[in-house]
C-alpha cells in the first residue's frame, strides 16, 4: 500500500484526528486527481492571502480540504473516494430538483424523533 492510500497520513496521524492537520498531511492522503485540485485552490488561497495579509481564505481552504481527507481515508483510500463521489453524482443526476429521496417522516423515524 502507498502512503497516499494508506489509511493514517504520513506523521502517524489516525483517522478522526484531521483538525490540526497540515497541508502536507492531508495533500498525502488524497488522490491524485484531488491532489492536484487541493494545488491550484491552496496556491490561490496563499496568493490571496500575500496580497490582502489575511490569513482567513488559507484557513478556509485548509479545513475544506481536511474534511476530504477525513473523507477519503473513511471510503478506504482514492478507490473508495471516486466510488464514493460517483455515486453520490448518480444519486443528484437522478433525482428531480427539489424531491428528496427518502420521506421527511422515515429520516425523523431513522434518527428516532
Amino acid at each position: 500500500m502507498t502512503a497516499a492510500a494508506s489509511s493514517t497520513p504520513s506523521g502517524g496521524r489516525r483517522p478522526g484526528t484531521w483538525a490540526d492537520a497540515t497541508p502536507a498531511e492531508v495533500r498525502a492522503v488524497l488522490a491524485p486527481e484531488s491532489a492536484a485540485e487541493f494545488d491550484r485552490q491552496w496556491r490561490e488561497a496563499l496568493s490571496r492571502a500575500a496580497d490582502t495579509y489575511d490569513l482567513t481564505v488559507v484557513h478556509t481552504c485548509l479545513e475544506a480540504w481536511r474534511r476530504v481527507a477525513r473523507v477519503t481515508v473513511a471510503a478506504g483510500g482514492h478507490d473508495g473516494y471516486r466510488s464514493l463521489r460517483s455515486t453520490a453524482a448518480t444519486a443528484l443526476e437522478d433525482r428531480e430538483p427539489g424531491t428528496p429521496r427518502v420521506p421527511w417522516r422515515e429520516v425523523r423515524g431513522d434518527l428516532g424523533l
